[in-house]
C-alpha cells in the first residue's frame, strides 16, 4: 500500500456511538495522548458513552456546533482516528483537533483528514477563520497545521497542567480563503 494511494482513501463520518467499537483499538494508544490532557478510553462503554454525548452536538445554551468525525480508510478498511471541530456560531470561527493512532503519524494522514474537514465545513458551515490550540511540546502537530497553512498568533503559559507537568500552548489561526 502507498501513502499516496491511501490518503485519497481517507473518509470522514459524522461520529457516533456506533463507532465506539470500531475505535476503541485504535484511541486506546498512550502516544495519542502525550500532550492532550485527556486519558486513553479504559473500555467500549465508557467510549460509547463518550461518544453518544458528542454526536448529540453541544448543549443548546451555548451558540457553538461541536462536530465530530471518525476517520476511515477506505484503502485497508480500518478507522485510524477522529476529527473534532467547534464552530462559534456568533464569528463562524472554528476550533479544530484531532486524535489519530501513532500507526498514522507522520504520513500525512491527519493533514489530509484536516483538510478535508476544514473544506467540508467552509462549504456547509460558512466558517470564516479557523484556529488550532496545541501543547507547545507537540513539535508533530506544530508542523502539520503550518503545512495546512495556519500561522502562529499566541502563546498561553500555564494553559493547563497534567501529566504532573503545565502545558503551555500555541495558537496558530488561518482564514478560510487559505483552503
Amino acid at each position: 500500500m502507498s501513502d499516496k494511494g491511501a490518503l485519497n482513501s481517507l473518509i470522514i463520518e459524522p461520529l457516533k456511538k456506533d463507532h465506539a467499537s470500531k475505535l476503541f483499538e485504535v484511541l486506546k494508544d498512550p502516544k495519542i495522548y502525550t500532550y492532550i490532557p485527556e486519558d486513553p478510553p479504559t473500555n467500549k462503554e465508557a467510549l460509547t458513552d463518550k461518544f453518544d454525548t458528542l454526536s448529540q452536538g453541544a448543549p443548546s445554551h451555548l451558540a457553538e456546533l461541536w462536530l465530530n468525525y471518525a476517520v476511515y480508510d477506505s484503502e485497508i478498511s480500518q478507522y485510524i482516528g477522529t476529527l473534532q471541530a467547534t464552530i462559534f456560531m456568533n464569528s463562524k470561527k472554528a476550533s479544530v483537533a484531532y486524535l489519530l493512532n501513532s500507526n498514522y503519524w507522520g504520513r500525512g494522514y491527519a493533514t489530509k483528514a484536516l483538510s478535508l474537514m476544514i473544506k467540508k465545513i467552509i462549504k456547509e458551515y460558512g466558517v470564516i477563520e479557523f484556529e488550532a490550540c496545541m501543547d507547545t511540546r507537540n513539535t508533530k502537530s506544530i508542523e502539520l497545521v503550518k503545512r495546512l497553512g495556519l500561522e502562529y498568533i499566541s502563546f498561553e503559559e500555564n494553559a493547563d497542567f497534567f501529566g504532573g507537568k503545565p502545558s503551555h500552548e500555541y495558537t496558530y489561526h488561518a482564514k478560510s480563503e487559505n483552503f
